[in-house]
């Protein structure tokens, strides 16, 4: 009778050491499964564009301050390659400049707007979204106070790399 109740005890003890086991497995499997993706980012010199970041998105800027630029690799899956600069250009002109360098290096134009601010100083920003195969490419132009400087961000996204 003793030697059967000890048999019973071992294997209700090995029954929950499985159980805390299998347990902690999933939970393990579970954490592991549902952790955010993240992606590495490479910054550029300070006041350097980032390599691989097409020049011509510049759009011939003269003496541009490069605030930030940098990469992010989503692995085999895209590129996304950002610029952010300063530069003394009138708004329009350069909204436009954009425009057209989109359209005719054959983007299709998804999104395409220009707001002013509501307060005293009427600020305007515009911004153009633009989709070709593989490539997608985002401008915001945000004009400053003095209206004579515009602060522009730039994201090119190459898919596929």
């Amino acid at each position: 009778m003793e030697y059967t109740e000890k048999n019973a005890q071992l294997m209700r003890f090995l029954g929950i050491v499985v159980l805390i086991v299998l347990l902690a497995g999933l939970t393990y499997w579970y954490n592991q499964s549902n952790k955010p993706k993240v992606f590495p980012r490479t910054d550029a010199t300070e006041g350097q564009v980032i390599s691989g970041f097409p020049e011509e998105l510049l759009m011939g800027a003269k003496s541009p301050k490069i605030t930030q630029s940098y990469l992010v690799d989503y692995g085999n899956k895209a590129n996304q390659y950002s610029t952010q600069f300063t530069i003394k250009a009138d708004f329009l002109l350069t909204f436009l400049k954009y425009k057209v360098y989109l359209q005719n290096n054959g983007y299709y134009l998804s999104n395409e707007n220009i707001q002013t601010s509501t307060d005293k100083a009427k600020i305007r920003s515009g911004g153009l979204y633009g989709v070709k195969k593989d490539k997608t490419v985002n401008v915001l132009i945000i004009e400053g106070a003095d209206k004579k400087t515009l602060d522009i961000t730039v994201s090119y996204v190459e898919k596929g790399k």
